[in-house]
């Protein structure tokens, strides 16, 4: 290529390059009001809350010492008029037959001392000089500025100091409250409770420090939660993880020849597989169910046929119990049928569990006053110990690991009927003997209450 087609696509190529990248604007980048706001509240060098109440007292103290001066030397000023008037025509004429001005004078000595109030209506014409009363008054709001003044002045000493003493409580609350972020919250017996609480001593902040150290407590307790949550959830699935790995690896290694371990690997396979998927399901229930994400669908249904179908479920499913249907009252509520039904799923498959064949399992409809009824369900089983009694409810808590999870549990069934029954205002009601048997009483409100659930 020649010099001069070389300089002609260059020059072409300073001309073309301009229109590929347009030119950029000097406008400042669009900000939500929201974001600006942010900005200005955050931005450094911004006052004290002391120093702002501060500066508010002194301001007002002394706009009202201005209003005070003002409103003395007016009254003054017509003090005088009045009087005058009075004296000179004996009645009091709005002042409207006297006014005020000065005769001369070169500085305000002069000035104050020329002053004078002339009268007249029509009848008395005269000329008062008020001069040396003038100046008194002008050297008396002086001598009244320079004293407020110095009020002002030791006000700016004073009112600072009772600020701060005022607001002492909340700087305390906030060391205290600074002071948490050193403990360790994910220490289960790191600290005591009291060492997660804040106290001020003052009674007017009392509601503010129960509100905080609640919720102190409720993030600690949530986070234990959480925490003993992924550890229990972690290692139930260990468990079945290993077992499916451990047969996989058999028959990579030799089980594919034989038939016979083959179609016991598979079939334990399949075993692991399902309960973990019956876990993973649980698990997603009560996240979402934690999350606020669960659907409730409240309705009128009948009670008495949502037990008999239960009933009659168990009775073609397990022929290794004798089911037993006892319906003491006709019962109408408002609940969601899916969810009381899960739950109750979950009572008789438990006393399915620990029940020996051939005992007998109750199911068992009545009412208990003018606004709950009960659903029981009764076994003759092993029962629950006294000490465990109040914990089955926790998730993953079972009193033999070991025997539930050759029984396919997890521990969770429980959590999800306590849940379950919180949505519906309802609660448990549990009576059980080692060796006897345990009946379980889900008690549940006619009518649905929303304050009761919420709470």
């Amino acid at each position: 290529m020649s010099s001069k087609k070389k300089a002609d696509a260059k020059n072409k190529k300073a001309v073309v390059e301009p229109k590929k990248k347009k030119p950029e604007k000097n406008v400042s980048p669009k900000v939500s009001l929201p974001t600006r706001i942010k900005k200005k509240l955050k931005r450094p060098g911004s006052f004290s809350i002391a120093f702002q109440l501060s500066a508010e007292q002194l301001a007002v103290r002394a706009l009202l010492c201005v209003i005070a001066d003002i409103v003395c030397a007016v009254l003054a000023f017509f003090a005088l008029l009045y009087n005058t008037e009075m004296e000179l025509l004996g009645r009091f004429t709005w002042f409207r037959s006297v006014s005020f001005g000065f005769t001369g004078g070169s500085g305000v000595k002069e000035l104050l001392r020329s002053a004078v109030i002339r009268v007249d209506n029509g009848t008395v014409k005269e000329t008062v000089s008020v001069g040396n009363y003038a100046l008194f008054f002008f050297v008396a709001l002086i001598a009244l500025v320079a004293a407020e003044f110095i009020f002002m002045i030791i006000s700016c000493v004073v009112i600072p100091g009772r600020t701060y003493e005022r607001l002492k409580p909340l700087y305390n609350m906030t060391e205290a409250a600074q002071a948490l972020k050193n403990i360790d919250i994910t220490s289960a017996d790191g600290a005591d409770d009291g060492d997660f609480e804040i106290h001020t001593g003052k009674e007017e902040l009392a509601g503010l420090e129960d509100a905080v150290n609640d919720l102190l407590r409720r993030a600690r307790s949530s986070y234990q939660s959480q925490i003993r949550f992924v550890s229990d959830a972690s290692h139930e699935l260990r468990t079945p993880i290993a077992v499916i790995q451990g047969y996989a690896n058999m028959l990579d290694r030799w089980g594919r020849e034989d038939k016979e371990i083959l179609d016991e690997s598979i079939e334990s396979i399949k075993s692991e597989a399902e309960n973990m998927n019956r876990l993973v399901q649980n698990l997603l229930f009560l996240a979402r169910g934690d999350s606020g994400r669960a659907v409730i669908r409240f309705e009128k249904l009948d009670v008495n046929r949502l037990i008999c179908d239960i009933y009659e479920e168990f009775v073609m499913i397990d022929k290794d119990h004798e089911f037993q249907l006892d319906l003491r009252a006709d019962v109408s509520a408002v609940a969601d049928m899916s969810l009381i039904k899960q739950c109750l799923r979950i009572l008789v498959d438990n006393a399915i569990k620990y029940s020996p064949e051939g005992t007998d399992i109750i199911l068992r409809l009545q009412k208990r006053d003018e606004k709950f009824y009960s659903i029981d369900v009764q076994d003759y089983g092993i029962g629950i110990k006294p000490d465990e009694i109040g914990k089955i409810f926790e998730r993953f808590y079972r009193s033999d690991p070991a025997r539930n999870r050759s029984n396919g549990g997890y521990g969770l069934g429980l959590s999800i009927a306590k849940w379950i029954a919180d949505k519906h205002g309802g609660y448990f009601e549990v009576l059980s003997y080692e060796k006897l048997g345990t009946r379980i009483s889900l008690v549940l409100p006619y009518e649905r209450d929303d304050e009761v659930m919420k709470s």
